[in-house]
């Protein structure tokens, strides 16, 4: 390949990189183990997030998920069900405004079924705030990526998960001192069943380096060959 091609097609490769490529801020793919996950049911008065146990194990399995390996929990017949994030996910993650939590669920196996669970699929809570996003549907048997989105408009401030939206301040607040992150493990209500996790990932909207590095060589070397150009007119 010619110069005069090398440097526009690094140019354009740079501009047209996928818009999704963002630093990852944490990670869990269950490869080995539960990667510190547990497990808690909340109590399921409609005005409660209060706690009914925590700390509770999570299964793991090397056989299932989206790659293989995943972590499970057996709904118990009482309260809500939610896999709680290990500490990697916790404290300032001030970082990840803009960007994305994003995860793979599935109903592993379920006893019959009424009708969704009425929770909210995934909940933050610090400086003193919960916010609480409602995304999904009942969950099919096979595996089902879920992607939020870490700004306005995809959370409510609420003691339930139907208050008002929190403002992009609020948001801020709260990954900036984040106490807790817990995803949804019951779809159905009121029944008994097995919720699989995998592919936990909490990422910065920020590109990374190495697409910075080539639009920001690829505008380098053009400004270079301009100035030449007009040194050699």
């Amino acid at each position: 390949m010619s110069n005069a091609l090398a440097i526009p097609t690094a140019l354009a490769l740079a501009l047209t990189a996928p818009p999704t490529l963002a630093v990852t801020l944490a990670q869990s793919s269950f490869d080995l183990d539960a990667d510190g996950w547990t497990a808690l049911t909340l109590n399921d008065a409609s005005d409660s997030w209060s706690l009914l146990s925590s700390g509770l194990a999570v299964g793991f399995t090397s056989s299932d998920g989206m790659p293989p390996g995943a972590i499970t929990f057996h709904d118990p017949d009482n309260g809500w069900s939610y896999f709680s994030a290990p500490a990697k996910f916790l404290g300032n993650q001030g970082a990840a405004l803009g960007g994305e939590l994003r995860f793979h669920t599935r109903t592993v196996n379920r006893s019959g079924v009424t009708g969704p669970a009425d929770e909210a699929d995934v909940v933050l809570r610090g400086a003193g705030l919960t916010l609480a996003a409602n995304l999904l549907d009942p969950a099919p048997d096979a595996w089902t990526p879920v992607t939020v989105s870490l700004s306005a408009g995809a959370w409510r401030v609420s003691n339930t998960f139907s208050g008002a939206y929190a403002s992009e301040a609020q948001i801020a607040a709260v990954l900036a001192d984040l106490d807790a992150l817990w995803i949804n493990a019951e779809h159905f209500t009121p029944v008994v069943e097995t919720i699989g996790l995998d592919s936990v990932l909490l990422t910065s909207p920020i590109p990374e380096p190495g697409v910075l590095a080539m639009l920001l060589g690829g505008l380098g070397v053009l400004t270079l060959r301009c100035r030449r150009r007009r040194g050699n007119d």
